[in-house]
């Protein structure tokens, strides 16, 4: 009966040791998942960017237009 208490307490360490495991693999999953979200954020991003880019340049062509046909308002615009 002696050994007895120590298998108990070996066994919940191993039971302990697989939780432990297990915890690690889903953390590591879930870190995977927001690195993958992540990038995804920053892609997106960029392309927010770049259709600003692009929106700020189609107001300036229009800007242009306007002034050669005599089209543009005589107030300054908005900055």
């Amino acid at each position: 009966m002696i050994g007895a208490p120590d298998n108990i307490v070996l066994n919940i360490l191993r039971e302990m040791r697989g939780d432990l495991g297990q915890l690690k693999s889903g953390q590591q999953q879930t870190n995977e998942r927001l690195a993958t979200i992540e990038h995804h954020l920053a892609g997106f991003h960029g392309s927010l960017v770049r259709f600003g880019d692009d929106v700020d340049d189609l107001k300036a062509r229009v800007d242009r237009i306007e002034r050669r046909l005599n089209l543009a308002d005589d107030q300054t615009p908005d900055a």
